[in-house]
């Protein structure tokens, strides 16, 4: 079944907003087997809004819409809707009493301006908004969400499922398996998988994504123990490159081994300024196992707080391997992690350019130091600083631990 997407709202084409929706609905619709076979993007236009829907009802199966279902003036996708399929907008009465009352519950003031969020064409059926004031709308193989994200989440996933049951998509449901891979690149990782794919039917595809490049396979539920001999064969080829699947991150990974092993974990961090210690608390029930973070950006806070002596940081300066070393050693739990480096934009030399970064891993009395020059901006060094070093964090606890 091929779907279209329209996203309303001029915002999203000035700049002034980021459209996220979008990837959002791609993925629900993934789970359904329905392809989006493409995507536009309108101005709270009336006559776009309407050559955007004639275009798309020309092409697509269904029409998915996001956005202009507020109460203002430029909220206008419900009238476009209404005056393409030549229905009048009217108001369930039950349906304005749910309005009101949420006003209520959230201490608001209801206004007449604001019944114009239940407004539907005649014949529309409705979705519930339960994070939200308006209704998700449905006719006539088009359905018009809220543009806010939090409530496309609520309502979109519903929709889909009654969608489905009625134009009976759940015959053979789709099968989808992520691999998440962590330093190879997207070009060799096509290059060692592509030969387990010559069987129709089952298809795969790459999602660059900051934590890693995913390997997404995909076939009809029937097909999965296909998919599962493929994947296997992946394992078999690559499998030092993988580090989980499907909703698995680095972080997740890193906080569920040292859970198993019963071990502690401590940071101290130069040049990430905190993101590796926030990336681990951001794991629920961390806490049993992280003891701290250390945030030592000046050379007289990795003196101080870790230890390190003056006489390292004179002889080598505090973005060496040397420096990373004496701060590991500053921590006091099983595991430690330390990075320093330079994330730039200025700062760099000749010796040690921008993007420099020792990585110092401690795990009991063995330590680990790593020399990475990461390209990008500073934060995408940071960044990559982060991920580089809970993956060979993984690694060792995989193999030595």
């Amino acid at each position: 079944m091929k779907v279209a997407v329209i996203l309303v709202g001029t915002e999203l084409l000035n700049g002034g907003m980021l459209d996220t929706n979008s990837i959002y609905i791609a993925q629900e619709l993934n789970k359904y087997g329905m392809e989006m076979e493409f995507k536009i993007t309108v101005r709270d236009f009336k006559d776009e809004i309407y050559r955007a829907i004639d275009y798309c009802k020309k092409n697509v199966d269904l029409i998915i819409m996001s956005g202009g279902l507020g109460p203002t003036i430029d909220d206008i996708t419900k009238d476009v809707i209404a005056d393409y399929v030549k229905k009048p907008l009217i108001v369930d009465p039950e349906e304005l009493e749910e309005l009101k009352e949420k006003f209520k519950r959230g201490g608001y003031t209801f206004t007449n301006i604001n019944k114009k969020e239940v407004e539907k064409p005649q014949g529309a059926i409705t979705f519930k908004n339960d994070v939200g004031m308006a209704p998700a709308v449905y006719i006539d193989d088009i359905v018009a969400f809220p543009g806010v994200p939090k409530e496309l989440y609520n309502m979109l996933p519903k929709f889909l499922n009654w969608y489905a049951k009625e134009k009976n998509l759940l015959d053979d449901e789709i099968y989808i398996k992520d691999l998440i891979t962590y330093g190879i690149a997207e070009s060799l990782l096509d290059e060692a998988v592509r030969e387990f794919f010559t069987e129709d039917g089952i298809y795969y595809e790459f999602l660059v994504k900051d934590y890693g490049v995913l390997i997404r396979l995909q076939s009809k539920m029937s097909e999965k123990n296909k998919v599962e001999k493929i994947i296997k064969k992946i394992y078999n080829k690559i499998g030092e490159f993988i580090f989980g699947e499907d909703n698995d991150r680095l972080e997740k990974k890193v906080v569920e081994l040292i859970k198993e092993k019963n071990l502690t974990i401590s940071t101290a961090e130069s040049c990430t300024g905190g993101m590796l210690a926030s990336k681990l608390i951001d794991v629920s029930g961390v806490s049993e196992n992280f003891y701290e973070g250390i945030v030592s950006y000046s050379n007289e806070a990795k003196m101080k707080r870790l230890g390190v002596s003056k006489e390292t940081l004179e002889k080598y300066g505090a973005v060496s391997e040397e420096t990373a070393r004496e701060m590991l050693m500053g921590l006091h739990t099983d595991i430690g992690l330390a990075t320093t480096g330079i994330a730039g934009p200025n700062g760099g030399t000749e010796e040690k350019p921008v993007g420099l970064v020792y990585m110092g891993i401690k795990i009991k009395n063995k330590i680990y130091i790593e020399k990475k020059i990461f390209k990008g901006d500073r934060n995408k060094v940071r960044e990559r600083t982060v991920s580089h070093t809970l993956f060979k964090l993984i690694k060792i606890l995989n193999e030595d631990v």
